[in-house]
């Protein structure tokens, strides 16, 4: 399932999830958008988040770090575990399976 959304607390509780900050402005992020909606109906048992980095707390993009856009991690009741440099459907959900 993906979820766009601007609250952080959203995916704190999941015991698996990815999310991917994004921005409307960035163009790298608008090429990743589509294929990242794909992997999430490719992977209907895992929850997808999208987030605006414009659009949430500013302490949230500093505690998780993201010094640049598109940005895809795999987190843990809201620790990040691993981090997707993958910008296909079928390589994101590859990385998955590690």
């Amino acid at each position: 399932m993906l979820k766009i959304t601007n609250d952080i607390n959203e995916f704190k509780e999941e015991d698996s999830c990815v999310v991917y900050f994004t921005a409307e402005w960035c163009g790298p992020c608008k090429a990743l958008k589509p294929q990242y909606g794909r992997a999430a109906v490719m992977d209907p048992e895992t929850n997808y988040y999208m987030l605006d980095v414009d659009k949430i707390e500013p302490n949230a993009v500093k505690y998780y770090g993201i010094q640049g856009i598109p940005q895809v991690f795999v987190m843990q009741k809201g620790e990040v575990k691993q981090t997707i440099k993958s910008r296909t459907a079928e390589a994101i959900l590859k990385e998955l399976e590690k």
